[in-house]
């Protein structure tokens, strides 16, 4: 699963359970979608299969707002570096700060440096405050399972109030 999958599958579950009534920011790297003439995600293609339209008027660009059928808030699609990966308004008024990180199918290990590099983006941001909930996404697999479990109990991470959200294939989440 890719970064960006990550992060859509994200914003649409918390707008499809009605976790929040507002709209979601996704910020993607372009390099995550395109470099040069390669193609990395189909983001287009994968918004259309989830029944997300694009609903700004400006089909030449990727980044826009798309409404997800049957429902009220929207996705906003944005690349703006270092904003963090996703933005939800919970309904207790806190925002979720999400940092996404991906996997690769069949590739074992690299769990652990990409978790710890999502909790060190988050620790470094400048664009969380009080009323930020600290969170890293990745991919459900039986290693970050593991690592989500064992880290959520170590003090500092407790401090800070990082959450994990593992993402499955399916579009289901869960959270340590």
């Amino acid at each position: 699963m890719t970064e960006p999958e990550v992060s859509l599958r994200l914003a649409m579950y918390y707008i499809k359970n009605q976790l929040t009534e507002q709209n979601v920011k996704v910020s993607i790297d372009g390099a995550h979608i395109k470099t040069g003439k390669v193609l990395h995600f189909d983001i287009e293609g994968f918004l259309r299969e989830n029944n997300c339209a694009k609903i700004d008027g400006n089909s030449d660009r990727w980044q826009g707002r798309y409404c997800i059928k049957g429902q009220r808030a929207e996705i906003v699609l944005e690349s703006i570096p270092g904003y963090g990966d996703v933005q939800i308004l919970l309904q207790n008024g806190k925002t979720l700060f999400v940092e996404s990180k991906k996997s690769k199918q069949g590739k074992s290990g690299q769990e652990y440096p990409l978790m710890r590099e999502a909790i060190g983006q988050l620790m470094t941001s400048s664009f969380m405050n009080e009323n930020s909930i600290p969170a890293v996404a990745v991919p459900y697999t039986k290693k970050s399972l593991e690592l989500a479990e064992r880290w959520s109990k170590l003090e500092q991470i407790q401090k800070v109030g990082i959450r994990f959200i593992l993402v499955q294939e399916n579009g289901n989440i869960v959270t340590i």
